[in-house]
């Protein structure tokens, strides 16, 4: 019983920290603009006028208008409309990455040696480094349904849809099949290689050598015995990683034109979709992306918290 009440305040608090981050987070955004370009803000700079901004913004949901867009929308309604694109891709990102990262590392670790595990390792080394979207444009290149080397029409479509999770499932996860599995390659190639080396040290540890003494087949000894001690390392992995594959979820949007929120960072920025002129910063939309990114690291963080309490009940003993 007192195991459960210190896990659940541990719990609480950092739940209590991650919403101070992102209240932190969004008072600095909301504070930039208003400091930066005071002629735009004219009675709402100052101290008083962020936080008049930051009741604004989480007390009625009001993050102002995006006026590089036809009629000014409302930023909560474009939110509204590409928010569950963000979440699903994150979803996919963080399962693809670290469940596929995590199988190929045991694979790997159970075959030292083998020209096939050298391979997949190498071919790590090169995702990790790779950015995602050069990744994404050189798979648009050689698979894309129109001017594609290879016509991989379905999942790779010459005008992708957007499709609802809840009505139409099939479509949704082949809509977003290829843009979680890109997303996801850098943070699997670094699971992998975080797996291998750690589960190459335990394999020199007593309680694993007992068990291949005793006869446990290698393949058995790597993924029962050996392979536990990797988890708690991938989930700090992930932890720590949360910008990255932040800043790799907008980049693969932009790529694959998904429909989220984090797409219209590329107009918001100043930019046009003809890639030739410049248009005004559109100040509203980058402080609503930068509280949604910050939302996300804070989410991945206190998620990856509460896996590793369940991983390691030692980590939250003290």
């Amino acid at each position: 019983m007192r195991r459960e009440v210190r896990l659940l305040t541990t719990l609480l608090l950092r739940l209590l920290l991650a919403v101070g981050v992102v209240l932190i987070a969004s008072f600095v955004a909301l504070a930039i603009p208003r400091w930066a370009r005071p002629d735009l803000y004219v009675g709402e700079t100052g101290w008083a006028g962020v936080w008049h901004a930051m009741g604004r913004a989480f007390l009625h949901f009001d993050f102002g208008v995006a006026c590089n867009w036809a009629g000014c929308p409302k930023v909560r309604d474009m939110w509204s409309r590409g928010y569950v694109a963000d979440i699903s891709l994150l979803f996919g990102t963080i399962i693809f990455g670290v469940g596929g990262g995590f199988a190929a590392g045991l694979w790997c670790a159970a075959r030292t040696g083998t020209r096939r595990a050298r391979f997949l390792e190498r071919s790590a080394a090169l995702l990790y480094c790779a950015p995602v979207y050069a990744l994404g444009f050189g798979f648009l290149l050689m698979f894309h349904a129109t001017f594609g080397f290879i016509h991989v029409p379905y999942f790779v479509d010459a005008a992708p849809v957007w499709a609802s999770p809840f009505s139409e499932p099939w479509d949704w996860f082949r809509t977003l099949l290829v843009p979680c599995l890109i997303a996801a390659a850098p943070l699997g190639a670094m699971c992998l290689r975080l797996v291998v080396a750690m589960l190459r040290e335990q394999l020199e540890s007593d309680h694993v050598r007992t068990a291949i003494a005793k006869g446990v087949p290698h393949k058995t000894t790597v993924r029962r015995h050996a392979g536990p001690f990797a988890r708690t390392a991938a989930a700090s992995l992930v932890a720590v990683s949360a910008p990255i594959v932040v800043t790799n979820l907008i980049l693969v949007e932009r790529v694959f034109n998904v429909p989220g929120f984090f797409i219209h960072t590329w107009r918001a920025s100043g930019h046009t979709d003809s890639f030739h002129k410049n248009a005004a910063i559109d100040w509203e939309m980058l402080v609503a992306i930068s509280i949604w990114a910050s939302v996300f690291v804070a989410a991945i963080t206190f998620v990856m918290d509460f896996a590793l309490q369940r991983l390691d009940p030692r980590i939250g003993a003290g």
